[in-house]
């Protein structure tokens, strides 16, 4: 009895405090602040509690992903549908940054580029969205940052200041009477250079063909001969058509304030709006009835070869992205048909010949499109292309694709899925979840990936994959097969026909008008000029130096011995990964085997072994790890330019019950790989000088910037020969002499491979919590134990220097100008200041005469600790003129004035540049950086309290460094091939890439 009222009394005592408790803050249907809450649930899969709203005054969608995770990111998107190529959408997106009612500067982006403690900050044009994401670990910083998007993109001063689109977008410019007419823009130079890239030409005439009838078929970024095309009403138009907030879907991430979020965007912006009775949509584009043919052509310099250099391509609409399951099918079919190392249509395609390298993507939109593109062709080969794929796709279809294969690829997709290996988690939450919002209005589709994973896997016992390649690839007439050839002198027919217009434009005016457009151009230089007042610029809320820390982060590590290797540690947790780099010395090589070290790294993984196929070997990776690869990477002892530590890396990462699989992999590669396969090696080079051959076509910054350094530091010139022209240059001649050369090309290589992989040669390193190191200590050992002992002698490299200061002669429609040296050669030291000088120029002086007033996308400085400098500019339509600026850079500095405020923003964003949120991977990176390059805290330390102490006066006082910098005269030009003829008066040499 007393046992039944005992019950009976607890049972009350509980019902009385259930009833007591508070209720949960956020129930669906409620309103909060303007919001009513549709849907609350927790997601496994980002593991916290998601709450979707509907703004009911303006429409506004809110998704607010509740992560307990400092790095909060807020991102407005709007669904943008153009209608033609002028590149609305993306000059729309650089405009609305360029000042509005609330914080009327000229670019209040720039300005909190200059001082914020974003982690990321940023704004990006897609086929049918454009959005803007902003992301900040202190919390008054976030606010600060969403208070002046929300602003930009809801009230920019397009309205009333027409000269935001001539700066941003395009206008004609006109110096004087007797000068040309020529267009300036930052969008459309920036378009210009993306435009150089054989790649965006060939996508741009697939979507064209494809999408005739939908907003697909366009360039929303512009294609540049129609960006002139654009007008200011129709721009006006675009914004007031898809910027209402009812078009909007914004998201938040992180452990802000909900309530506080809520509470801020109602009362200062939505609420504000009413709502908007127009819908965007995106009608589907009809399909075809049979497979469509075209051919087309890309630019290349008057005199190229032009023999294998065509691209053949069949695309397939496939599907759209809110079918999640289908979406993930055909990522595996991605690898399955081409890019796994024996997928059937790169074999059947190595085998007949056809091209030097073959990928397949899938790009995912309302309507998805797949596709096979094979670079380094002939356009004779289309038919025969188009039969081979279709064969091999017909076979796997008919007689199913290898399961261990799909297994394999499935796994390194679930790996990384779950892994998420990204600081910006936030980010990655947008581009995972706005197609299936967009197109289903329910963002938790795209983020749920358990559930269409699990019907994806399904491909391991059913013919799933087989099925979609029936129904969406043998049996689509909705296809294109195009042909991309290149037209030698082409660009110099598209720069011609551009004259003829401007000169044309130009008669058209009279002199009254002629006078006007002087005037006009004048004004805009004089507008891009101005400073903003003080009064403007205190709009743009700041953080107070107070809100900085004044700690560093420190990584360290412990170092301990396993089996007679150095391991190098950094205590991390992990989740049970372990992230693995064993480190080869480079310097046991004697220089002319340099090269041929990166050649390894390119082949190793790829090549048969004693105990795999290289199909297997690459199904055996897939299953057993998250990721291998094999490359070079270099650290600076003391930061000196003079003390290389080159190493080759053999990187890994499983999880802990895999670790002695991954080392019997790692070994299996290291030590087993056939060199002396003369077939396949060929086959892997060839496909290698492809992909060189395509970078060094779409990079041209990085080409300058290496060749530059080699003029006159010893890191550079290592850099030259494994990823610059003189590696281009090797890696060409081996691939078109391969067959002459192969008995020295194997022998160089097993040469290199000898001299790299001892034990005394090796430091290894990880990344991993104490708990998971004896699984990882297991699995070294067992490959220590395989790993030869010898002898180590490293090398002398006696590089010679010399200042070439070239000119290098491409098919681009734009420049990339560097100009730089190494300021600890000229006698200087280091000095955490110099963080902020690099600031300075970048945000300031370079921003405003190379981007803003020269009309280049980027113009910016490098200042490293090795002594390294560099100005730079990116997608430039000038050459002499941007040097000229450089050089003007001391006298900018002697006059350079900036009250307290000023400098606190400089300082500002120069320490977000140092912090951030950082990946255990990531963490465990820069602890082995501090080790190799031997970096202190104490170091770090007296760094970050010279950032924070920095004055005007420091920077004046950097005049002179500066001065000297560029008084060594070095320079290097990657560029258009008339504008470098134009201007080799400037050059020690012009080189021409094709040559």
């Amino acid at each position: 009895m007393r046992k039944k009222t005992a019950l009976i009394v607890l049972t009350v005592l509980m019902s009385v405090l259930i009833s007591c408790a508070p209720k949960e803050k956020y129930q669906e249907g409620n309103n909060y602040h303007g919001f009513t809450l549709v849907e609350k649930k927790f997601v496994d899969e980002v593991n916290a509690e998601c709450l979707l709203f509907k703004h009911d005054k303006s429409g506004a969608r809110l998704l607010k992903v509740a992560a307990n995770d400092p790095n909060k990111l807020f991102n407005i998107a709007f669904k943008t549908v153009p209608e033609n190529d002028c590149g609305t959408p993306h000059i729309m997106e650089h405009s609305v940054l360029n000042g509005s009612k609330n914080f009327p500067v000229k670019s209040p982006f720039d300005v909190l580029v200059k001082g914020s403690l974003n982690t990321f900050l940023n704004a990006m044009t897609g086929s049918d969205i454009t959005t803007y994401p902003v992301a900040s670990m202190n919390n008054k910083d976030y606010f600060n940052l969403m208070h002046v998007y929300l602003d930009a993109v809801l009230n920019p001063l397009i309205y009333e200041d027409p000269r935001i689109l001539e700066q941003e977008g395009w206008h004609h410019e006109l110096e004087s009477k007797d000068g040309d007419v020529v267009y300036k823009g930052v969008v459309y130079n920036e378009m210009k250079g993306a435009y150089s890239s054989p790649n965006r030409e060939l996508d741009y005439q697939i979507n064209k063909i494809l999408f005739p009838d939908n907003t697909y078929g366009v360039s929303s970024g512009g294609y540049p001969t129609e960006i002139p095309k654009l007008t200011y009403e129709a721009f006006i138009d675009f914004h007031k058509k898809f910027y209402h907030p009812g078009n909007s879907y914004i998201l938040l991430y992180g452990d802000a304030d909900l309530d506080q979020e809520l509470a801020f965007i109602d009362s200062e912006y939505l609420s504000k709006y009413e709502l908007s009775d127009q819908k965007v949509e995106i009608p589907l584009q009809k399909p075809f009835e049979v497979m469509k043919e075209a051919e087309k052509t890309y630019a290349v310099p008057e005199g190229a070869p032009t023999q294998d250099q065509t691209f053949l391509n069949l695309s397939f609409v496939a599907g759209q992205s809110t079918d999640r399951a289908l979406s993930m099918a055909f990522d595996v079919l991605t690898d399955a048909l081409v890019n796994h190392e024996s997928a059937p249509v790169r074999l059947a395609l190595q085998e007949a010949g056809i091209g030097r390298d073959v990928r397949a993507s899938f790009n995912e939109a309302k309507q998805n499109v797949f596709e096979i593109t094979v670079q380094n062709a002939n356009p004779e080969d289309k038919d025969k292309f188009r039969e081979i794929v279709f064969s091999a796709m017909e076979k796997a279809a008919n007689e199913g694709f290898d399961k261990t294969m799909v297994e394999g690829i499935l796994n390194r997709m679930e790996f990384n899925m779950k892994e998420g290996n990204t600081p910006q988690k936030g980010l990655m939450y947008v581009m995972q979840s706005y197609q299936t919002w967009f197109f289903a209005d329910d963002p938790f589709v795209g983020l749920e990936f358990n559930a269409p994973l699990e019907e994806t896997k399904k491909a391991l016992t059913t013919n799933l994959l087989e099925t979609a390649v029936k129904n969406y690839l043998l049996d689509n007439p909705h296809s294109l097969l195009m042909v991309l050839k290149p037209e030698p002198g082409l660009q110099a027919k598209i720069s011609a026909a551009t004259e003829e217009e401007l000169k044309a434009y130009k008669a058209s005016l009279n002199e009254e008008q002629i006078d006007e457009l002087i005037g006009d151009t004048q004004a805009l230089i004089e507008y891009q000029k101005q400073e903003d007042t003080p009064e403007a610029l205190a709009s743009i809320p700041m953080l107070e130096r107070s809100d900085i820390s004044s700690e560093v982060e420190w990584f360290d590590v412990k170092k301990q011995e396993v089996a007679g290797v150095d391991v190098v540690q950094h205590e991390e947790f992990t989740n049970d990964i372990l992230y693995s780099n064993l480190y080869f010395d480079v310097r046991v090589l004697p220089a002319e085997l340099i090269s041929y070290a990166k050649l390894l790294s390119s082949v190793l993984g790829k090549l048969n072994t004693e105990n795999y196929s290289f199909g297997d070997l690459d199904n055996a990776l897939n299953i057993n790890t998250g990721g291998f690869n094999t490359y070079l990477t270099t650290y600076l002892e003391d930061q000196s330019n003079e003390n290389i530590l080159p190493k080759f890396a053999v990187y890994s990462k499983a999880t802990t019950e895999k670790a002695g699989k991954m080392f019997e992999l790692v070994n299996e590669v290291v030590n087993r790989s056939k060199i002396n396969d003369p077939e396949r090696l060929k086959e892997l080079i060839t496909r290698h000088h492809a992909r060189v051959d395509s970078d060094i076509k779409n990079n041209g910054l990085n080409y300058a910037m290496t060749r530059l350094t080699s003029y006159y530091s010893k890191s550079g010139m290592y850099s030259e020969k494994t990823q610059g022209l003189d590696y281009y240059r090797f890696v060409s001649d081996l691939a078109e002499n391969f067959d002459a050369k192969s008995d020295e090309i194997i022998a160089n290589l097993e040469k290199t491979a000898d001299l790299l992989f001892s034990k005394e040669n090796l430091i290894a390193t990880i990344t991993c919590s104490e708990k998971d190191f004896a699984g990882y200590s297991a699995g070294l050992e067992s490959f220590a134990a395989a790993v030869k002992d010898a002898p180590v002698e490293w090398q002398d490299w006696n590089f010679d220097y010399e200042k070439k200061n070239e000119g290098l002669e491409s098919a681009s429609k734009v420049q990339y100008v560097v100009k730089g040296y190494d300021f600890k050669k000229l006698g200087y030291e280091y000095d955490g200041k110099m963080r902020v000088l690099n600031q300075v120029l970048s945000t300031d002086w370079l921003q405003n005469q190379v981007r803003v007033i020269g009309g280049a996308y980027g113009g910016f400085a490098g200042i490293s600790q090795s002594g390294n400098v560099y100005f730079a500019s990116y997608r430039d339509p000038n050459l002499k003129e941007t040097i000229e600026t450089y050089d003007k850079t001391p006298g900018y500095l002697d006059e350079f004035e900036a009250d307290d405020n000023t400098m606190t923003r400089y300082i500002i964003g120069t320490i977000s540049r140092m912090d951030g949120p950082k990946t255990a991977s990531q963490k465990g990176n820069l602890a082995i950086e501090y080790y190799f390059e031997k970096t202190t805290p104490e170091q770090l330390k007296a760094e970050r309290e010279a950032v924070l102490a920095t004055t005007a006066d420091d920077i004046k006082g950097m005049k002179k460094l500066v001065e000297d910098v560029l008084a060594q005269d070095a320079i290097c030009v990657y560029g258009n091939e008339e504008k470098v003829k134009e201007n080799a008066g400037l050059f020690g040499s012009v080189v021409s890439l094709t040559e």
